[in-house]
């Protein structure tokens, strides 16, 4: 609990190899009484993937605080790929008193002080839709990080695009990235790269509030989703992340914000995966979340 408020940190579940990094930093902010649950929103497939659901499951059994959350009943998408699924777990985030930490399945890395910092600035500025930390390999957060001169200009410009083929799509970009957080985590300077002020999240095309940005971490209130006109946590359009990041900003004219004092590790799109295979880097993060 923070100021008051419950935290619930919640998870679109689906692989064991990188939540079992991400789960060690779960429990140790419950610990902390920072986080006071864990919701993994089971996003699988009943076959092929058993032992993703069977750690889950694990979880379960093993953490009072740690909960599985599944899809509606009664709700059907079609051939939709399950990401889109995601949307309806927002049905389950309607407590008025309560901030949802929202995380990938695979963050590899949260600061020590980065729910605390995120969850505080998610309070003071109840106006956004979301407020995000800064997410090493996320293209939006990657160009502001070049912004601020904490990422080289000389590893590929970042434009201010979701899907920029550098920040993006380039997996040498990516491994340094990490290469770059990873170091400071390693010698306890992760402070050095917060961003020297906090930034709205807004189209430089044209100025306006809606801006798509990957939702692998945010702080959102469930007093917003309780309040929702087509019932409590339905979203419409039900794709999260153009609802977060575009529809409901351009909705209410206010942008979401990234704030510059929490930083958390995005571990990989879909395009980068082999070269940070190639260097090792998911066993880095594994090395450092065993030591908390």
């Amino acid at each position: 609990m923070i100021d008051g408020k419950k935290v619930v940190a919640w998870t679109p579940y689906g692989r064991v190899r990188t939540y079992s990094i991400l789960i060690k930093y779960l429990e140790r902010d419950v610990r902390r009484g920072l986080i006071d649950e864990a919701w993994a929103y089971m996003n699988t497939d009943p076959i092929g993937q058993e032992a993703d659901i069977a750690y889950a499951h694990q979880l379960n059994e093993q953490y009072p605080w740690f909960h599985l959350k599944h899809r509606p009943e009664g709700i059907d998408l079609g051939n939709l790929p399950k990401q889109r699924y995601t949307g309806l777990a927002y049905r389950e985030m309607t407590d008025p008193n309560a901030v949802y930490l929202r995380l990938d399945d695979d963050v590899v890395y949260l600061h020590e002080s980065a729910v605390e910092n995120l969850v505080r600035a998610r309070l003071q500025m109840p106006a956004p839709t979301a407020v995000f930390p800064v997410i090493f390999n996320n293209a939006l957060c990657s160009y502001f990080l070049q912004v601020c001169r904490k990422v080289p200009l000389e590893w590929g410009e970042v434009k201010p695009y979701c899907m920029d083929p550098i920040g993006w799509a380039s997996g040498p970009f990516a491994v340094k990235l990490h290469e770059l957080l990873l170091g400071h985590i390693e010698t306890g300077t992760v402070e050095e790269l917060y961003l020297y002020q906090d930034f709205p999240v807004q189209n430089p095309n044209d100025g306006s509030n809606g801006m798509q940005f990957s939702v692998s971490c945010f702080a959102s209130l469930g007093s917003m989703y309780a309040d929702l006109p087509d019932g409590p946590g339905v979203l419409v359009p039900d794709e999260e992340e153009s609802w977060t990041t575009v529809h409901r900003p351009l909705a209410i004219g206010v942008p979401n914000i990234l704030r510059g004092d929490a930083i958390v590790s995005h571990y990989s799109f879909f395009t980068q995966g082999p070269f940070l295979n190639a260097a090792g880097i998911l066993d880095r993060y594994r090395e450092v979340a065993e030591k908390l």
